[in-house]
């Protein structure tokens, strides 16, 4: 396993075990007592994370000293681990349609519009970049558009069971990587003219990588997602709920890819231009909103 790959693999094991308990809390505390009183929450858990997270907290500091230099100091820091938590808190609402809560705004609609327009279906691609839960949104502004999303279930299937208990229904709507035939389910639904979500910045274990200039340096990004693209033909769209403050989320979307060129035999080079696309956008969208990077790691190395 490569070293992104690796720190990858350990920072979503890490979160994916402490998730379904977090998950369970945060259902019960928002369901108890509301959205408005649960975020008087977010402040002492996220002073605990500032505190007893100390992996977090310097990978938290040397990624907005990226963006701000020095000047990242730990009044920075804790907002951006508050800024995790309260997209943690808006997952119970937006996995159930309580939409009503948040003041939501659509930037760029036109992409879906263009995506959807010949029936190829469409692939959003998002990253650990605000709520990708965000993405139900969607339904509002296009209720026509089908969606489901890729997601990995987590060690023995415990995030996707813990999520189930938020919202019994969320089952018909994703299919778990890494299963037999998952990639036939994409194919499918793809062809029937579904949307597909998926996540694009993170490096799972045996993917190939293209290394790409990112907020100053270069960082490696799998190209599993460019290759689904390539073998259904699908049109690619970027998507990302930027989570503003408040109650509020933009949730923004740009077209990358008409069709994506054919990659054979796995060659990255095949799909670096589309590819180059995504992160230069990727780095627009972070420069614009840093608190919205929730890559706890060390991404670069």
């Amino acid at each position: 396993m490569t070293g992104p790959a690796k720190k990858a693999s350990e920072w979503a094991g890490r979160a994916e075990r402490g998730s379904p308990l977090l998950i369970r809390f945060i259902v019960w505390v928002a369901r108890t007592i509301g959205r408005g009183t649960a975020r008087l929450l977010l402040h002492p858990i996220s002073l605990y994370f500032l505190i007893m997270a100390p992996n977090a907290r310097r990978h938290s500091r040397d990624y907005l000293r990226r963006i701000d230099g020095d000047k990242a100091g730990i009044a920075a820091i804790y907002g951006h681990i508050h800024c995790f938590a309260a997209t943690i808190l808006d997952r119970v609402f937006f996995l159930t349609d309580r939409f009503d809560v948040f003041d939501l705004t659509f930037d760029g609609l036109e992409a879906i519009d263009r995506a959807a327009a010949d029936g190829r279906g469409a692939i959003l691609l998002g990253a650990h970049f605000g709520s990708f839960d965000a993405m139900r949104a969607l339904a509002r502004k296009r209720p026509d558009l089908r969606l489901k999303v890729l997601m990995h279930e987590g060690p023995d299937g415990r995030v996707a069971a813990a999520l189930n208990r938020i919202n019994p229904e969320l089952a018909d709507t994703v299919i778990p990587l890494g299963r037999p035939e998952s990639m036939l389910r994409v194919g499918e639904w793809l062809r029937d003219g579904g949307a597909i979500g998926i996540l694009g910045d993170r490096v799972p274990a045996g993917d190939k990588t293209v290394r790409l200039p990112f907020l100053g340096e270069g960082a490696g990004f799998p190209i599993s997602p460019w290759i689904l693209a390539s073998v259904t033909g699908a049109p690619v769209v970027m998507f990302a709920g930027v989570y503003q403050g408040g109650n509020r989320y933009m949730i923004r979307f740009r077209y990358l890819a008409e069709r994506v060129r054919r990659v054979r035999g796995g060659d990255p080079a095949a799909v670096a231009t589309d590819l180059t696309r995504y992160v230069e956008t990727l780095e627009d969208w972070v420069r614009d909103h840093p608190k919205n990077w929730f890559n706890f790691y060390d991404f670069w190395h």
